[in-house]
């Protein structure tokens, strides 16, 4: 081979061999971090494919809402605050979503994405990290209920590591019924994931990462290609 035409080989392979190993981040079209609180577009974008967004589009409640009932624990007031549709901790935006596949089972909503600034969403978690463990039973107050002060049951729950924050616990609704339904709580940022019900690991971990990427305007690698040998 011509020698011209041997170092022009050359080049292409060593710029082929140092492409393979750039990071990802510099591929398609550059981005620059995002400025907190996230928008409702924002959070549509950045939900997993394990999720459908719900068509509704949530609300804070208008009618009688719950409260904390007499003798229970100042703290607790957080947990109450934190059920879907409350004024007092609304963010500035929200998407619900129901877990693919659907089915007959599915609660209201399987999670919910909230943005608020980053200061909120801190306190936000705060509130319910003291709240958790304070909080074995305590009362209700349900003016729109038959019976208005009825006990609630919280149990805690060992915490996801992903995130910038995190908190885990039971929620049983009435300590009549056998069931209770777990939460966990993620924050990333100005964001707070919640998931209501069962969640596999794997999905806190992945939401996280991409509101992560997100924010910093990156994007998450895809997996990693064995090296290729530069020669």
């Amino acid at each position: 081979m011509p020698r011209l035409l041997r170092a022009v080989a050359v080049a292409v392979a060593l710029t082929a061999c140092v492409a393979g190993t750039t990071s990802c981040e510099s591929e398609g079209q550059p981005r620059v971090p995002r400025t907190e609180p996230l928008t409702e577009a924002d959070l549509r974008s950045v939900l997993l494919p394990d999720y459908v967004v719900e068509t509704r589009v949530p609300s804070p409640d208008t009618g009688p809402v719950s409260e904390l009932g007499p003798g229970s624990p100042e703290a607790c007031g957080a947990l109450v605050d934190f059920q879907p549709g409350r004024v007092r901790q609304w963010p500035m935006a929200r998407v619900t979503a129901q877990e693919l596949p659907l089915h007959d089972n599915n609660p209201d909503f399987a999670m919910a994405l909230s943005s608020y600034t980053v200061q909120e969403a801190s306190a936000v978690m705060d509130s319910l990290k003291k709240a958790v463990p304070l909080c074995g039973t305590f009362l209700l107050h349900t003016p729109a209920a038959g019976v208005q002060d009825r006990p609630v049951r919280v149990g805690e729950r060992p915490a996801p590591s992903d995130g910038d924050d995190a908190v885990a616990f039971d929620w049983v609704p009435d300590i009549s019924m056998t069931g209770s339904v777990p939460i966990t709580v993620v924050r990333t940022g100005g964001v707070i994931a919640t998931y209501h019900g069962p969640v596999r690991a794997a999905i806190p971990r992945k939401q996280h990462e991409t509101l992560r990427a997100f924010i910093a305007g990156t994007r998450p690698c895809p997996p990693r290609r064995p090296p290729r040998r530069c020669r």
